[in-house]
């Protein structure tokens, strides 16, 4: 019997379901919440195999029945595979093409760039974040500070990224695709970025996605309109989100572990160190995104089928004994391999990684200079996560600045 495979809000839960998916077969085939069968790779060499393998498409027309997608149905989290052509369901030339566009705006020099501009919205939100009643490190500093950035990066004023976000999230992570909320919140989605690319020339700037996407793109037959739409929505969505609880998981557990806090405000190489150990250990994208069978591909002495669904869970795979000593704790410095899955590989690897990092690499140890006795208002491990397989989230992390406030 294939074991169920769902994540947990509960951070305890969702560790040990990991660990055994890790200890178990590399290549398993499981069902998920919904019932939908799927292949899985959990083991970290078959990992980065598997996201090498030219022959686990992206695009779900390479299937031999595309109306066979998903068993003929839609599925939670499925928008990233059939909706529009963006860099997360194309392969090949057309990937390339694609992925030219956020080269351009998220490449390391690009991000250098705006460091100064990163910093003055860090030093504004953490204004906010002082003056703030209910302080709370997603609502009233990490998503502040990303939806600041992404709009600056994207071109797009920020109370519309907030709300194109919103209608964005409900797309990509509703529960029913189909349900009515899913498509008015499709149907807003569209609008609103019709609505940016209406105002794009009027924000500052002249490297904006939108701006290059319209100045050098498009006129040169690059990019059509909808695939501008959609590289859009996806950067809206995957450039904030899994940001956000990167920078507010990492400075929750930094809150909790001196270790921690002292490698963070040590200097930018062992902040760096915190932040990809957080991302071997706890990904904000726990599976990478749907990849299809072309034909049979043999992956870690098993078959996958053909037309076969399948997923890599690189959260998993972080945590393979083989590859990581003490795969299950947080160490830093980690001895050995210090690489992760957690911004994938290969071909697909995030274009968003630079940008993310050195976000967050500036962010946090401003947050603890500013608020050297920050520490939560909540355990730990009473923190609620979404269960979204490529998106796991934390809507709220509230914290007290200083140990004699009271919970508001």
């Amino acid at each position: 019997m294939s074991r169920v495979f769902a994540l947990s809000p509960n951070q305890a839960d969702n560790d040990s379901m990991l660990t055994a998916l890790a200890q178990g077969g590399a290549v398993q085939q499981v069902v998920l919440s919904t019932g939908l069968r799927v292949w899985v790779v959990a083991h970290h060499a078959e990992a980065k195999a598997a996201l090498l393998d030219s022959r686990l498409k992206k695009d779900p027309a390479t299937l031999s029945d595309p109306s066979h997608l998903f068993d003929g149905g839609r599925h939670p989290e499925d928008s990233y595979a059939v909706l529009g052509r963006h860099v997360l369901n194309t392969d090949g030339a057309d990937h390339r093409r694609l992925r030219e566009l956020l080269t351009k705006c998220l490449a390391p020099k690009a991000v250098d760039r705006r460091r100064q501009r990163i910093t003055e919205i860090i030093e504004t939100s953490l204004g906010t974040l002082a003056a703030s009643a209910a302080p709370d490190l997603v609502t009233t500093f990490a998503a502040p500070v990303l939806t600041s950035v992404m709009s600056e990066v994207i071109g797009i004023e920020k109370t519309l990224l907030e709300r194109l976000l919103t209608a964005v999230r409900t797309v990509i992570g509703g529960a029913d695709p189909r349900s009515a909320e899913a498509r008015e919140a499709a149907d807003a989605q569209q609008q609103l970025i019709l609505e940016a690319i209406d105002d794009h020339e009027r924000f500052p700037g002249t490297d904006t996605l939108l701006k290059l996407a319209f100045r050098d793109y498009r006129p040169r037959g690059k990019l059509n309109l909808a695939e501008v739409m959609s590289m859009v929505a996806l950067t809206v969505f995957a450039g904030t989100t899994t940001s956000t609880t990167l920078l507010a998981h990492t400075a929750a557990l930094a809150s909790t572990r001196e270790d921690l806090l002292e490698a963070i405000t040590a200097g930018p190489a062992s902040c760096s160190a915190v932040l990809s150990e957080v991302l071997r250990r706890f990904p904000p994208t726990p599976c990478a995104t749907w990849r299809f069978a072309a034909e049979d591909v043999e992956v870690g002495g098993v078959t996958i089928p053909r037309d076969a669904t399948v997923l890599v869970v690189v959260a998993a795979a972080n945590r393979d004994p083989l590859a990581y000593p003490d795969a299950d704790r947080l160490v830093v410095p980690r001895p050995g391999n210090t690489g992760h899955l957690g911004f994938g590989h290969g071909p697909h690897f995030c274009a968003g990684a630079p940008l993310a990092l050195t976000t967050a690499n500036m962010a946090l140890p401003a947050l603890f200079a500013r608020f050297p006795r920050l520490s939560l208002a909540v355990p730990l491990e009473e923190l609620h996560w979404t269960t979204n397989l490529g998106d796991r989230t934390l809507s709220s992390v509230p914290i007290r600045l200083r140990p004699d406030e009271r919970p508001a």
